[in-house]
This record gives structure tokens, C-alpha cells and sequence, in this order.
């Protein structure tokens, strides 16, 4: 497939400073979510990161709103996880903690009827979201009830976005900026109401097909045959992955995939190909919508050579330390 190739833009639209929620009268859990004052000139976090400087925390994914439909696709080794449908209080939290020992962030796409609610279980689990933010991740929208939107009428479906926002608001100070629809579904209607509450929409290009299992070994499989699909066919060579975090083989898998990924590395770094570069966001898969239609998709990410190299280099001595260490034991 001929590869468009894109640049990372050096501006994007900003939105509004997210503005904390006041008080309740009573003791109120304390919030995960840093305030952003004023978010820097360089939009894309790794255009900081390149040259040595840190961006603010960016919990609700306000630097890369409004932007084109990502769908992940890129001829670079970039792999960015993803999770569906929780939190749920019996796996998230195991999936929390795998992260952190993998050194890995990820998006959390969040159906809220799981947190909006004062029963123990939403309050268990609104605790667990907020963790997932104060362990520098990003929290995002899936609904509220996991409904197919291009099935609802009108109401319904800013009901499901608009009380998505208010929950959101309350449990974490403040509003989501990206979306992905239920089941993947969406519609021109639909994108251009998204599109006019400034979200920007994150599907996936690497399915693991973890719904239709119940072991971690048949998600490893079935994500190494989709890859190599991808790139055979496509000449895709990573992009965004696809897990819920409320099944306890997709935690497992997890573990699996990322470890996958690292042997490859070792292997890569022998030969001097580009090695897998696992990265904390949407930001090197996002372009700016500007005026363009609202269904229309970002092209593939293509870095420009001086962000591939740094990103590389950065890369490569952690992976030459990880594997010298692996052939030693």
C-alpha cells in the first residue's frame, strides 16, 4: 500500500485550560489530575522529550484534541496499547501494576456506568481510574453505557457523550478529548457531532481478538498473526493496540505481548534495524482536523528523520542494557 507521508505539525489547537471541580462540602477524595496553567508552544510530546524537555501531565488527552480519526497506522516500529470498557475493580488494577513493572503508559478508554454511580463498586473503581492517572496514564471517553452510536437517535447519542463529560468532570476535574466509539462503530452524523465538542477519535489497526477468547496465549497468537498480516499486507509495522481491562487473560496477555516485543528488540538491535518503540500516547499519530472533513482519517505516521533518530538512540541503550542483562543470567 503507497504510504502518505505526513509531518508532525508544529502547532495544534489547544483547548480550554482544564479548570479543577470546586469542592463538595464534605471531605472529597484527593484528585489525581495535575492542572495544566498554559500548555507549551510544541504540542506533540515527543518534539519536548526530543530535545531534553519535560511537558506538564496531560491526563485527559488536551494536547491532541480536534484532530483527524487515528487509526494507527505507520511504517514505523511505534506501538501504543490501549484499553476497552473498564475499570473494572477484579483485573485493572493487577493491569496497573504489570504496567508500571513493563515501564509502559497507556490510554484507557473508560465506559463510565462502571464510575458514575455511589455504590462500592463505582466508588472502588473510581478510585482505580483516578490511580491510572496518578500513574501517568490517560483516561478517555467510550460512553456511558457501551451503546453503538450510529444505532441511537440524536438525544440519545449526546446523552451518552454530554453525561460522559459531566462524570468525567467529576471524578477527575475534568472533560475527555479523545473518544473511541463502541464495537468501532461510527458514522458520518456521528463524527461530525464529535468533532463539534472538539474530540478526537482513536481506533485501532492491531486487534487482538481478546472478546472472543479466554486465555492469554490465544490473544498472543492472535495479535502476532494480525501483525504480520498488517505489515505483509499493509506495510504496517506497528500502531495501536487493542485489549480490555476487564478480562483476566487480556491482563495476562499484556504481560505477554510487551515481552514479545522486547525479544524482537534484541533480536533487531543485532541486525541495526529500528527497534519497537512503545510510546505514551496519541501524539505521533495526531494531526490537527483545521478544515478538513470530519470523517476523514490521519494520514500514516511518518516521523521526521531527527524525532526517529532521537527516539532510536534513546531506544537502543535501553534495549542494549535489557538484553546484555537477559544473555548474562
Amino acid at each position: 500500500m503507497a504510504q502518505t507521508t505526513r509531518t508532525l505539525p508544529s502547532r495544534a489547537r489547544v483547548p480550554e485550560t482544564i479548570v479543577p471541580a470546586q469542592a463538595a462540602p464534605q471531605p472529597a477524595p484527593p484528585t489525581p489530575v495535575e492542572r495544566v496553567v498554559a500548555f507549551p508552544a510544541d504540542p506533540l510530546h515527543d518534539l519536548a522529550a526530543a530535545s531534553g524537555r519535560a511537558l506538564p501531565p496531560d491526563p485527559l488527552g488536551a494536547r491532541t484534541a480536534a484532530g483527524l480519526t487515528i487509526h494507527g497506522s505507520t511504517p514505523h516500529r511505534l506501538i501504543l496499547f490501549t484499553f476497552d470498557d473498564g475499570p473494572e475493580r477484579s483485573t485493572t488494577p493487577e493491569l496497573l501494576d504489570r504496567l508500571d513493572a513493563a515501564g509502559t503508559r497507556a490510554v484507557f478508554f473508560m465506559a463510565v456506568h462502571r464510575i458514575r454511580g455511589e455504590n462500592n463498586r463505582q466508588r472502588e473503581q473510581q478510585e482505580i481510574a483516578r490511580d491510572a492517572v496518578r500513574r501517568g496514564h490517560i483516561v478517555a471517553s467510550h460512553t456511558v453505557d457501551h451503546f453503538a452510536l450510529t444505532s441511537l437517535g440524536g438525544e440519545s447519542l449526546r446523552r451518552q457523550i454530554e453525561d460522559n463529560e459531566r462524570i468525567f468532570e467529576d471524578v477527575f476535574g475534568g472533560r475527555p478529548w479523545l473518544f473511541r466509539p463502541p464495537f468501532g462503530l461510527h458514522s458520518s452524523r456521528v463524527d461530525a457531532y464529535l468533532a463539534d465538542r472538539g474530540y478526537t477519535i482513536v481506533m485501532w489497526n492491531l486487534g487482538t481478538g481478546d472478546y472472543q477468547v479466554n486465555t492469554a496465549a490465544e490473544v498472543l497468537e492472535t495479535w502476532r498473526r494480525v501483525f504480520a498480516r498488517r505489515e505483509q499486507q499493509e506495510g504496517e509495522r506497528g500502531g495501536i493496540i487493542l485489549l480490555h481491562d476487564t478480562h483476566a487473560w487480556s491482563v495476562e496477555a499484556f504481560t505477554l505481548i510487551h515481552r514479545d516485543l522486547m525479544a524482537r528488540n534484541c533480536d533487531l538491535l543485532a541486525t541495526g534495524e529500528e527497534l519497537f518503540d512503545v510510546v505514551d500516547d496519541v501524539s505521533l499519530f495526531f494531526v490537527p482536523r483545521g478544515a478538513a472533513d470530519t470523517d476523514q482519517p490521519a494520514p500514516p505516521a511518518v516521523l521526521p528523520p531527527e524525532i526517529l533518530a532521537a527516539r532510536q538512540a534513546r531506544v537502543r541503550e535501553a534495549t542494549r542494557a535489557r538484553c546484555a542483562e537477559t544473555a548474562a543470567r
